[in-house]
């Protein structure tokens, strides 16, 4: 107010703050990303959180500087549907936090398993003393927290704009505010001040390590995790490197002491006995820290997506408009994203076909998640997918005759690497209501719902730089409704030859009565 209308507004004294000033002792920000978990609903999208480091950072370490955090008030209780509807709808209180940053690296690195990304803020000391006073006031204030918009980065990114009267971050983030999105709203306002730093999570430490033995160093690691073979008793093989074989199984059998159950009494002695032998090792291992992703979460693609389509299904010719939210496909750009994993949410078709000549709703993928993590030498690892959908099936039908509604899901294996080929194989299982569901028989006994079980499975391969293609089949036997079996092919070629923009040629074929195929070439554009 002082700056804006040019009054003379006395000093302030305020002992609690003056003390507390002193105790948080900042001296710059940085806007953390720990990037998506897929374990946990609330973290699909990642999170972000600021750090006030302080101002001697030789004495006082990143570790040991403050975080501050936006969330949820959750009861320990609550998850799953209750947690999604409430979120959703503005249902929990959110408050802002103060808490050392050591404990949300342990909290998202080390128990989560999430990869972190550090960016560095370009503030003015005027500008982050603002920043600061202003967490001081909001710290026991209640706010609505709600899931997709006016969440932990919408709030953060109204906290950072405080310092500077020009700011308005949050402006453009009415529907939506994933965490990407705000850091990519920070770096469009200039104000990430140099490179993110990665910080690999103890998982890809502990994968990295993997990658860089031999066979035989590998087994003779996992003697000493699983067997808990003494390590004077362990025979080497004359090329391993007992520094390399030492080091990794310390690493491995503490991770199973963390996340896979291993009580500290079990694993104590061993990792003691671990460490002794590797003090005698004179030799180095030659072990690397994992190398940061090529492209960090704010340079990959944008988060939400049209499509412009060209297409024929039974012998009819269609332009089709699609458009989603949110977020991220198999066959988009991997860059800055989960390589593993695939979001999508909302996504509307709208057709213009030569039978109807109208444009008409076609389909709406409600919900599509997967998790395709692939199984090493450390992880044994399941791969999981689901998906709601309603939409038309035949544009031939009449539409009264022709929708039906599909929840599906599968639990599996996936094998290989995202980024270069990756196939899967589930155990599948479907759900179907409407006139369209099932095994369609044409007559008066056509009961509006089916259910059965089967198999699903496929392949994504990047042949070249910036190519995505892949194939996907399920085969179900329906149990129950309308009974019998369908078998349903994709394949799918995109380009991606832009961050933000793509053309994808897509073809589908379904078996059930009758066989059902359609193809179409799309032009997809990321915003």
């Amino acid at each position: 107010m002082a700056r804006s209308l040019d009054l003379d507004i006395p000093t302030r004294n305020c002992a609690g703050l003056d003390k507390w000033l002193g105790q948080v002792d900042a001296g710059s920000l940085s806007m953390i990303f720990p990037s998506a978990y897929m374990n946990n609903a609330s973290s699909m999208f990642g999170h972000s959180f600021l750090r006030l480091e302080g101002t001697d950072r030789l004495r006082k370490p990143d570790l040991v500087a403050h975080a501050i955090n936006f969330a949820a008030d959750v009861s320990e209780v609550e998850g799953g549907f209750s947690y999604a509807v409430k979120g959703m709808f503005g249902l929990y209180p959110g408050y802002f936090s103060l808490q050392p940053y050591y404990e949300k690296v342990d909290e998202y690195s080390n128990l989560e398993n999430r990869d972190m990304w550090e960016y560095p803020l370009s503030l003015s000391n005027d500008g982050l003393e603002r920043v600061i006073w202003h967490m001081w006031e909001l710290e026991r204030v209640r706010f609505d927290y709600w899931f997709f918009d006016e969440n932990c980065s919408y709030q953060l990114l109204a906290l950072v704009s405080v310092a500077e009267d020009h700011l308005d971050l949050t402006d453009g983030f009415d529907l939506k505010a994933l965490p990407a999105d705000t850091i990519r709203a920070l770096d469009e306002a200039n104000l990430i001040a140099a490179d993110a730093k990665y910080r690999p999570s103890f998982a890809t430490k502990l994968l990295s390590m993997s990658e860089q033995v031999s066979s035989a160093e590998l087994t003779a690691a996992k003697q000493l995790v699983f067997d808990y073979l003494p390590p004077s008793e362990l025979l080497l093989d004359e090329t391993a490197n007992p520094a390399k074989v030492y080091e990794l199984a310390y690493e491995w059998l503490n991770f199973r002491y963390r996340h896979q159950g291993v009580s500290r009494d079990e694993a104590a002695k061993q990792l003691h006995k671990l460490l002794v032998a590797r003090s005698k090792v004179s030799q180095k291992s030659g072990l690397t820290s994992p190398l940061a992703p090529t492209l960090a979460p704010h340079e990959g693609h944008k988060t939400a997506q049209l499509a412009l389509s060209l297409g024929q299904h039974e012998n009819t010719h269609y332009l089709q408009l699609s458009a989603k939210p949110s977020y991220h496909g198999r066959y988009d750009s991997l860059g800055g994203y989960l390589p593993n994993a695939e979001i999508n949410l909302l996504e509307l078709k709208l057709r213009f076909d030569e039978e109807s000549k109208e444009v008409i709703p076609w389909h709406l993928n409600i919900l599509e998640v997967g998790n395709y993590l692939q199984s090493s030498a450390v992880f044994s690892l399941a791969a999981w997918r689901v998906k709601a959908e309603v939409g038309r099936t035949n544009p031939l039908a009449a539409s009264k005759d022709d929708w039906r509604g599909r929840l599906g899901g599968g639990y599996g294996r996936a094998w290989g690497s995202s980024e270069n080929l990756m196939g899967f194989l589930m155990l599948a299982g479907e759900l179907e209501a409407g006139p369209a569901a099932g095994h369609l028989k044409l007559s008066k006994e056509n009961k509006d719902w089916a259910l059965g079980g089967g198999v699903s499975g496929g392949f994504v391969w990047e042949p070249f730089t910036n190519w995505r293609t892949g194939l996907d089949a399920s085969w179900i036997d329906f149990l129950a409704g309308n009974v019998g079996t369908s078998l349903k092919t994709e394949a799918t070629l995109q380009w991606n030859y832009q961050t933000n923009q793509s053309l994808r040629l897509q073809a589908q074929w379904e078996k059930r009565k009758d066989s059902n195929g359609q193809m179409d070439l799309a032009w997809l554009k990321f915003f």
